[in-house]
């Protein structure tokens, strides 16, 4: 399985003041069976605005931890899908955009 990478834009960013603002995003943590990984992963994808951000294995354990990003408003929807579709899976730490960007030496994200 391969990581994802973050996309990073170049230049200056101009927020203008009649443009709405996007989202807030959050970062949410769930670990599941190696077995049912790919099944989460396409459940994840009819989840509106969620995105894997990374796929960590823990080999030893036979589980895979997933880092998803999803809009703030969707929390509750995804965690129904998670316990929908992998019963035994384990939702984990809910952190906010930065928060997550912090834990892996980005602070400059915005």
């Amino acid at each position: 399985m391969a990581y994802a990478a973050y996309r990073e834009a170049f230049g200056i960013s101009v927020v203008r003041p009649e443009s709405k603002p996007g989202p807030a995003w959050v970062v949410l943590d769930i670990t599941v069976p190696s077995g049912s990984a790919a099944l989460m992963r396409r459940a994840l994808v009819r989840c509106p605005g969620a995105g894997i951000l990374r796929c960590i294995p823990r080999l030893l354990e036979q589980r895979v931890r997933l880092e998803v990003r999803l809009p703030a408003h969707r929390v509750h929807e995804v965690m129904h899908c998670v316990m929908g579709c992998v019963p035994d899976g384990e939702i984990g730490r809910l952190a906010s955009w930065r928060e997550h960007l912090a834990r892996h030496g980005l602070d400059h994200g915005g």
